[in-house]
């Protein structure tokens, strides 16, 4: 049982459920925001771009399918992560606690960079941004970590401190 230094101090409780259902809903975020911004808006790079080229109708149908089928997937994601904690939400005595939800948010924000950096860029190969051979995808996994990082920074400022701050 959460036991609070003072009531200044109070923490609500945030269960495992709603964290991971901010974190998923983060994920399918930054995918989406990924895909609308970058994408379509700015045009810089398309899904599958490294496979078939942006240069031929052919190639351009294809990719574009291969964001509209992605952007459903990130969708599905969003609503999945947010049906978690919504149900966590109502199954809590309390409300929950902001700072753990939006920290699992930035954490699962980051994620998606890093798992697109890493995955879609480096091994894969699907797509390079901005069409420069992967120069861009050190630069965009460091600032990925640092979401990371910064949402396990939000995520421990609205943990109990003290004697129960165990995670089991």
């Amino acid at each position: 049982m959460n036991q609070p230094d003072s009531p200044d101090r109070r923490v609500r409780p945030a269960t495992e459920r709603g964290v991971l259902g901010a974190g998923v809903f983060g994920f399918g975020f930054s995918g989406l925001v990924d895909v609308v911004v970058l994408h379509h808006v700015l045009q810089w790079h398309h899904l599958v771009s490294g496979i078939y080229p942006m240069d031929t109708l052919a190639g351009l149908r294809t990719n574009l399918l291969a964001d509209g089928l992605f952007s459903l997937v990130m969708l599905v994601g969003m609503t999945v992560g947010a049906g978690l904690l919504w149900r966590a939400e109502r199954a809590a005595s309390d409300p929950l606690a902001v700072h753990p939800l939006a920290g699992g948010a930035l954490i699962g924000l980051g994620a998606f960079d890093v798992f697109d950096a890493v995955v879609n860029h480096m091994l894969l190969g699907l797509h390079q941004p901005l069409s420069q051979g992967g120069r861009y995808n050190p630069h965009w996994l460091v600032v990925s970590l640092l979401l990371v990082t910064a949402g396990y920074i939000v995520y421990r400022t609205g943990r109990p401190t003290g004697d129960d701050t165990s995670d089991g």
